[in-house]
């Protein structure tokens, strides 16, 4: 007997686990809503035909931004098993050159804007023998 809780949909449902990616980013004070905006005006789309699909994306502190304080956005992606963690990992332009150079261009480019990020990959945890 199984005591993991239940969930309407299990990223365990199908052979493909899927993978989760978490991008937290935090934000210098009164830059909140240009990194939002960078972030889903250069990044989104790349990522997206990378086969990632966004899941949902929060803000801290919830709901406005506060210029004076710091804020940490997260974005919560999947994609659908190994593979195609390898596919947005090692992605390729229609040209067939790399395109991590573009990725990290983009993180250079709001780097003035962030006090730091973290990506962390996330799958649910194995079941207990």
């Amino acid at each position: 007997m199984s005591t993991r809780p239940k969930m309407e949909q299990s990223v365990l449902s199908d052979k493909a686990q899927r993978i989760l990616i978490l991008d937290e980013i935090d934000v210098k004070p009164g830059m909140t809503a240009h990194v939002r905006k960078a972030y889903r005006t250069e990044y989104l789309p790349g990522a997206q035909a990378r086969g990632m699909v966004l899941e949902a994306a929060w803000q801290h502190p919830p709901a406005i931004d506060i210029p004076e304080l710091p804020a940490t956005l997260f974005y919560l992606w999947s994609v659908e098993g190994e593979a195609g963690w390898w596919k947005q990992r090692l992605s390729r332009k229609p040209d067939g050159s790399d395109e991590r150079e573009d990725k990290h261009g983009f993180w250079q480019s709001i780097a003035p804007m962030t006090l730091g990020r973290k990506r962390r990959m996330l799958t649910d945890q194995p079941e207990d023998s």
